[in-house]
C-alpha cells in the first residue's frame, strides 16, 4: 500500500462524500470542470487524443479533431457524474433502467436460441458511457452476469469502491489471468460473459490489424472462443444520447462457419470482422469514444 493509494482514496472518498449532498447538476459542472482542466494540463493525454484522432480521421479539418477531443473528454466527465451517483444510491435501479433507451433486445433471444440452452459472449468497447452495460444487463436478466476485467490499479479503490458497486448488482467478475477458461465454463452453465476489446493488447495476447488503417495491437480472444468452442457472441455499446440518458444498441449475433483456412487466419478475419463493428461505430460517434488511451502503441517520437 503507497501513500499514492491512500491519496487516491481518500479523494475518492471526498468526491463521493460531496456527491452524496451536491444538487446534481452541480455534480455534472464539477466533472466537467475537471475533464476540460485535464484535457489542458495534462499534454502526455491531449497529445495521445489528438494523434489519435489524426489517425482515424486523417480527412479532418484540426479544429474539427480538436472539438471531437474535448468533447470526448466532457463525455467522460459526464459518464463519471452519472456513475457517481450511481454509486452514491441518489441513482435507484428503477431510475437506471428508466435512463436507458434499449434497441435490439431482441437479439438476446436470438443469441439464446443459437446457444441453445449455452450463455452467449458479448463484447464492447469504451464509448459513451460502458460502465453501465454490466449494471443494466444485470437488472434486465435473470442469467448470471460475469465480466472480464484488469484489476484496478490502487487495491483501497478495487475493496471499497469498485466491489461494492459490482456486489449491489450481483454481477461477477474475472480478472485477466485465466480468463478464457474462465469464460468457456461460465458459458457452458448458461451465463453470460462480456468485456472490452478496443483497448491495447500486445502479443502473444493480441494480434497486430488494421484499425482505422493503421495497425494496433488488438484482443483476439473472442474470435478464437467463437472459432474454437463455438460461443455464440454479439455486440452491445452504451452510447449517451443526452445528459443522464443512455441508448444500450445490442447488435445481432455474428455467425461464421470454417471457411476450410487454418485456425489462425480464420481467428485474424474473424477479429478483423470483431474490430470493424467497434470502428463503425465510432465513426457515428466520434466525440464519445476513449481517445486519450494509446490504442495504436504510438512511441513518444510519434506523439
Amino acid at each position: 500500500m503507497t501513500l499514492l493509494h491512500q491519496f487516491e482514496y481518500a479523494s475518492t472518498k471526498l468526491v463521493l462524500g460531496l456527491c452524496r449532498i451536491l444538487p446534481r447538476f452541480l455534480i455534472y459542472v464539477l466533472f466537467r470542470f475537471f475533464a476540460r482542466a485535464f484535457y489542458f494540463l495534462s499534454a502526455r493525454r491531449r497529445n495521445i487524443t489528438l494523434c489519435n484522432l489524426k489517425i482515424a480521421f486523417p480527412e479532418k479539418p484540426l479544429a474539427e479533431r480538436k472539438k471531437w477531443a474535448k468533447e470526448s473528454y466532457v463525455n467522460l466527465g459526464d459518464s463519471m457524474a452519472f456513475n457517481m451517483l450511481v454509486m452514491t444510491g441518489r441513482v435507484s435501479n428503477q431510475e437506471l433502467l428508466d435512463s436507458v433507451e434499449i434497441e435490439g433486445w431482441e437479439h438476446i433471444q436470438e443469441a439464446q436460441d443459437l446457444a441453445g440452452g449455452k450463455g452467449a459472449l458479448f463484447y464492447s468497447a469504451h464509448i459513451g458511457n460502458w460502465e453501465l452495460l454490466s449494471q443494466v444487463f444485470a437488472l434486465n436478466l435473470t442469467q448470471n452476469i460475469h465480466v472480464i476485467t484488469r484489476e484496478t490499479s490502487n487495491p483501497l479503490l478495487e475493496k471499497n469502491v469498485v466491489q461494492p458497486l459490482r456486489e449491489r448488482f450481483g454481477i461477477n467478475v474475472y480478472y485477466k489471468k485465466n480468463a478464457l477458461l474462465r469464460i468457456v465454463k461460465i458459458i457452458k452453465k448458461g451465463d453470460f460473459a462480456g468485456f472490452l476489446i478496443d483497448h491495447k493488447v500486445k502479443p502473444p495476447e493480441g494480434i497486430y490489424l488494421p484499425f482505422f488503417g493503421k495497425d494496433a495491437p488488438t484482443l483476439a480472444s473472442p474470435a478464437l472462443l467463437q472459432i474454437r468452442f463455438n460461443i455464440v457472441i454479439s455486440s452491445l455499446f452504451m452510447i449517451k444520447s443526452k445528459e443522464g440518458k443512455y441508448k444500450l444498441i445490442i447488435n445481432p449475433p455474428l455467425k461464421w462457419e470454417d471457411n476450410g483456412k487454418s485456425q489462425e487466419e480464420q481467428i485474424i478475419e474473424l477479429t478483423k470482422i470483431h474490430q470493424k463493428v467497434i470502428e463503425d461505430l465510432i465513426r457515428q460517434y466520434p466525440q464519445q469514444w476513449f481517445w486519450m488511451h494509446n490504442r495504436w502503441g504510438l512511441k513518444k517520437d510519434e506523439l
